[in-house]
């Protein structure tokens, strides 16, 4: 993997962190409304915590995708703030879902909410992944038909040249030599540029 597409999936991951907190922070704001007012001192506390997390979210992913172009490590560093960052999302949000008490349908809605926020996210890496595979499909077979090509001409030529190698002279077996070992190396370029092509498709 490329230091720039481990770059791109970490943003991705990230985005994805965003928009379920996202989807909390909107939830139990809508469902601390609905509590009684013995739960609420605790779901607004936690709700605090989610909002904290939610903005240090914001500022990591998009010091995350400043860091896009830049080395592998500072990718690491930012994904591990947002994995760390993560942890208080979860504490919080189970610190709301107690708070609600007997008010399961406020627990429930709150937690419906977060489980469409995954669905949502993981649908657009899917058809994220999905267009990145069709556009690899469609450009390795490009270039697969292209290196063919090549490759045949190759062939074809290497094979007039030694049609002529018996009667060759020295002069002229040289100029074989030479032009079979040119064919030898694009053959060699094609099948490795037909491979790479094969390879970014797994």
């Amino acid at each position: 993997m490329t230091e720039q597409s481990f770059a791109h999936e970490t943003i991705a991951w990230a985005k994805q962190r965003l928009d379920e907190v996202d989807a909390m922070v909107a939830q139990t704001e809508k469902a601390a409304g609905e509590l009684q007012q013995a739960a609420r001192g605790n779901a607004d506390l936690a709700l605090s915590r989610l909002r904290d997390s939610q903005a240090k979210l914001k500022e990591q992913v998009a010091s995350l995708q400043a860091q896009a172009d830049e080395t592998k490590s500072a990718v690491l560093t930012a994904q591990k703030a947002v994995e760390e960052e993560w942890v208080e999302v979860e504490s919080a949000f189970q610190a709301f879902l107690a708070s609600t008490g007997e008010q399961s349908d406020v627990a429930r809605k709150a937690i419906s909410a977060r489980v469409e926020a995954q669905r949502k996210s993981w649908e657009r890496a899917l058809n994220g992944l999905k267009a990145q595979a069709e556009a690899a499909v469609e450009k390795a077979s490009i270039e697969f038909d292209a290196a063919m090509t090549r490759l045949s001409e190759g062939a074809e030529k290497a094979k007039v040249k030694l049609g002529q190698a018996p009667s060759a002279g020295e002069e002229t077996w040289e100029a074989i030599k030479a032009g079979i070992a040119e064919t030898k190396a694009v053959h060699e370029k094609t099948v490795k540029k037909i491979t790479e092509a094969l390879a970014k498709l797994f």
